[in-house]
């Protein structure tokens, strides 16, 4: 789903989150997917819901890839 491609980052940025992971959780459904996330051991936080067309997994995919170094994806 989320390539292992990560966007460019600030060197702050880099500091803070080169070790970090972010856990996101989908809830697939015909017409929308619900998404949450959480940053290492850290809240499990509610993004909401997005349409199921490649181009709404494109927008997810780089939201989540900003929020830590490492993506895990989970079904």
């Amino acid at each position: 789903m989320c390539t292992g491609h990560t966007p460019a980052i600030s060197s702050a940025e880099a500091s803070v989150n080169h070790d970090s992971t972010v856990f996101v959780g989908l809830d697939v459904h015909k017409e929308s997917i619900t998404v949450a996330y959480a940053i290492d051991m850290g809240e499990v936080e509610l993004l909401g819901k997005i349409g199921t067309l490649k181009a709404d997994i494109d927008r997810l995919c780089k939201r989540v890839q900003s929020k830590a170094h490492h993506v895990r994806v989970v079904y």
